[in-house]
């Protein structure tokens, strides 16, 4: 289990390093954005312990950038008591959990735990011959895997996390692309190109004009 830990306070650092090192984590450690940012693009990690004031990036920002490349890692907030207004923006942002300092280390451990325990396959039956396994990024076609690329797995991804909401298509560019920026994405030759490939999702992806698509699961 590796587990990103970003906290500028070097003492409280490393104390939660040693400390969850010995409950046999894998534990990198950084104390600014900048460095968070260089490790988070180098590694893979299953869990991320984050401050929400950090030197150069502060922490909702480095939440955004994590979640553009990932839906499902685990983000645990680390907050003081009075910083509830940021607290909102980052669990808008999509972290998962928080912890108010000062705190026990066995209190960070138990929302660790419940956390962990949370993150099994998680699949959504779309139809009786539809499903989509959003941890995996797999789709299901009659229990079978189907074969789609990487950027239509993680427009699948996106689209049923938020369904039935509209995704802007800034906020399906970010996610797919990676934060690639270039001055054109074929976002709409990709949902077309989706849906040739698996006809049966053409009555799911909507588009809506101006704004984006939404993926339409009838009840």
């Amino acid at each position: 289990m590796k587990i990103l830990l970003v906290d500028d306070n070097e003492k409280l650092n490393k104390t939660i390093k040693t400390f969850l090192e010995l409950k046999n984590y894998n534990v990198i450690s950084a104390i600014n954005g900048h460095k968070a940012i260089e490790l988070i693009d180098k590694n893979k990690f299953d869990l991320y312990i984050i401050d929400i004031h950090l030197p150069n990036i502060n922490g909702i920002d480095i939440v955004k950038h994590i979640r553009n490349k990932d839906l499902n890692i685990p983000i645990i907030m680390v907050t003081a008591s009075r910083e509830i207004e940021n607290l909102v923006k980052a669990f808008k942002t999509g972290c998962n959990e928080y912890i108010k300092k000062p705190f026990h280390l066995e209190e960070l451990e138990i929302r660790i735990n419940n956390l962990l325990n949370k993150q099994i396959t998680d699949i959504i039956k779309i139809d009786n011959n539809l499903s989509f396994d959003i941890l995996q990024q797999e789709l299901f076609i009659n229990n079978e895997i189907a074969k789609i690329r990487k950027k239509e797995r993680r427009l699948l991804t996106i689209l049923l996390k938020n369904a039935p909401s509209v995704v802007s298509s800034e906020d399906l560019i970010s996610y797919i692309w990676e934060n690639d920026y270039k001055e054109n994405y074929p976002l709409r030759q990709l949902v077309s190109g989706l849906k040739n490939r698996v006809p049966e999702l053409k009555k799911y992806i909507k588009a809506v004009t101006g704004v984006g698509y939404r993926f339409e699961i009838k009840k």
